[in-house]
């Protein structure tokens, strides 16, 4: 059972990056045969039906959600759309799943706190793509908004910074791509074309200039400056 169940959470997962929302519907609902109280199954079936406007039947998947897990961040915010009978306008763009494939080498996982006021881990889409600028001790990600405006979301510095700059000095490739998150916290999915990073999970801290911290949000016009 669990080799079928861990197939059909994959092909669940793909329905949803591709936006295949009735096929997401189908394989979540199968999921949950096999496995009724899966929490993460449920939210995902909730989510499918939200997108089909099917609002009914999300709202009666997400409540059942918070009676098991009441702060349940995904349910409560998909439970306030489907009460207003709004879909998530984030969820109708398709993604690449091959975004969030760990590859040895190539692949580093980081966990970092946003330093936005404006953003939180529920600003981000699955898989959403950041935008990632190199300098030479700190490395800058940005968010597009609705309005075609990058946000700044947070910066790091560190021994991974050295290897994206490594990445840059060889010409190389650099993307990011929001994995989950809660709160301030969110975990991304940082990507070469150049094999610089070791297998382990990356854990770094965010660099934060003195005397920014009470200073807005930047916000950088698409055409990036050095």
């Amino acid at each position: 059972m669990q080799d079928s169940t861990s197939a059909l959470t994959k092909k669940a997962i793909e329905a949803s990056l591709k936006g295949c929302w009735k096929e997401a519907i189908h394989l979540n609902l199968a999921i949950l045969e096999k496995l009724p109280n899966n929490i993460d199954a449920k939210n995902r079936l909730g989510r499918a039906y939200l997108q089909t406007k099917e609002f009914n039947k999300a709202k009666k998947i997400f409540k059942e959600v918070l009676e098991v897990d009441p702060i349940n961040a995904v349910a409560l915010k998909n439970l306030k759309l489907a009460k207003e009978e709004r879909h998530d306008r984030n969820g109708n763009t398709a993604v690449d799943p091959k975004s969030l494939i760990k590859e040895p080498g190539t692949t580093a996982s980081v966990n970092m706190e946003i330093t936005a006021k404006r953003i939180s881990a529920d600003s981000f889409a699955p898989a959403e793509a950041l935008e990632v600028k190199v300098y030479k001790n700190k490395t800058d990600f940005y968010k597009k908004d609705s309005h075609g405006d990058y946000l700044l979301v947070s910066s790091l510095k560190g021994d991974i910074v050295n290897k994206m700059n490594k990445v840059k000095e060889q010409e190389g490739t650099l993307s990011a791509n929001f994995v989950n998150g809660k709160d301030k916290s969110i975990n991304i999915l940082l990507r070469s074309s150049i094999p610089v990073f070791k297998g382990e999970r990356q854990e770094v801290k965010p660099y934060i200039k003195p005397g920014s911290i009470d200073e807005p949000e930047l916000e950088i016009p698409t055409e990036f400056e050095e």
